[in-house]
């Protein structure tokens, strides 16, 4: 605990005489100084010494190798809007001004590097396939004829179709000269977008490092210290430390350096970061053919059982004459061939590296002091 010392104050008002009336009225002088400095009470520590007119904590105000002053620093995930005012823990009785004048000033934004990199996962592709053709087309000319006299009729294969019989509609024997068979087609592989599972931590990448100054001023009685915020005036989760210029090797100062503080817990953060790995995108290199071939008939009837024509197709697809006054109710198609070739998956390499400049080395008094 501490407690304000006026005893310098009523001497001082004792020997001064008439600077009683002066000290009623709230204006005149005594020995030079004004009312309102005279009544700026002495802070007296727990050890008896005295922080004259600080009521935080006074430092050494210059420090080899280290910023002037003590400093409010958090450690957030970059997601959080943190502002210098939630470091303070303000006194519901002040008034705005003082409200504002205990706001410290943000000094800077620094970051944590990120960990080691995971690694890239492993690529992986779909594998190739046959598949059959998406069904015919009718024409009621001979050939496959579709020039504008001719009617068109299309006749379906449903999605996915594994060539059983199917009955998608009737053409009759006016609309049924010819049919072209769609191609039968080979799916390629394709690169498999799902995450691929596995091991290993993300990147502790996104960290920043919000640091506000907790100078006070020049009310300490050494002149060569500086006030800054005292613990009590310190929100949680927030540290007062000492921050060290860029890229200073510095080690934390012992607890005689710096009035009986001891800034013991020693982080390292800097003021630059890019961080440019990454993992190269995956793709799918054939690496041997499909072969796909299937014979494909059609019926009169919708069961698949009156043979019309059955023709053999492969990639080109097929065109087949009916017999005159024909007509189609059904269709099924069977496999001949169906090989399909093979790929290989590649790519996923880490590229880039982590770039850290200007390091700055953090002296922090234990969390909660």
């Amino acid at each position: 605990m501490r407690r304000w010392e006026a005893g310098r104050v009523l001497a001082a008002l004792a020997s001064a005489g008439g600077a009683a009336v002066a000290m009623a009225s709230g204006c005149g002088t005594v020995d030079g100084y004004d009312c309102h400095e005279l009544l700026a009470c002495d802070v007296i520590n727990e050890d008896g010494t005295s922080n004259g007119g600080c009521e935080g904590s006074c430092v050494p105000m210059n420090l080899s190798g280290f910023e002037q002053g003590v400093y409010l620093v958090r450690v957030t995930a970059g997601l959080e809007d943190l502002r210098c005012d939630e470091a303070v823990v303000l006194n519901p009785r002040w008034n705005e001004e003082d409200r504002k004048n205990m706001i410290p000033p943000l000094y800077s934004e620094l970051f944590v590097a990120p960990g080691a990199h995971p690694g890239c996962g492993p690529c992986a592709c779909s594998a190739p396939a046959c598949v059959l053709p998406a069904g015919l087309t009718v024409s009621s000319g001979w050939m496959c004829d579709d020039s504008p006299g001719e009617t068109l009729t299309p006749f379906d294969a449903p999605a996915g179709w594994d060539g059983a019989c199917v009955a998608p509609g009737a053409v009759g024997a006016e609309a049924f000269g010819s049919f072209r068979i769609a191609p039968v087609t080979a799916r390629p592989c394709e690169v498999v977008t799902s995450p691929v599972p596995r091991d290993g931590d993300a990147p502790a990448g996104g960290q920043v490092v919000v640091t506000c100054n907790a100078l006070r001023g020049d009310m300490c009685p050494g002149a060569a210290q500086v006030c800054v915020l005292g613990a009590e005036q310190v929100s949680p989760g927030w540290r007062r430390c000492l921050l060290s210029e860029d890229d200073k090797d510095v080690g934390c100062p012992s607890s005689e350096q710096t009035a009986g503080l001891h800034f013991s817990e020693q982080l390292t953060f800097w003021r630059e970061v890019e961080d440019r790995r990454a993992c190269t995108p995956c793709s799918c290199t054939e690496t041997a053919p499909s072969t796909c071939e299937a014979l494909v008939s059609t019926f009169e009837d919708g069961a698949c059982d009156d043979l019309v024509a059955a023709a053999v197709v492969a990639g080109n697809g097929g065109c087949h004459d009916a017999e005159p006054g024909s007509t189609l109710g059904s269709v099924r198609a069977e496999w001949r061939v169906n090989a399909p070739g093979s790929c290989a998956p590649s790519g996923r390499e880490l590229v880039g590296e982590l770039s850290l400049s200007k390091r700055v080395i953090a002296c922090c008094l234990p969390e909660g002091t």
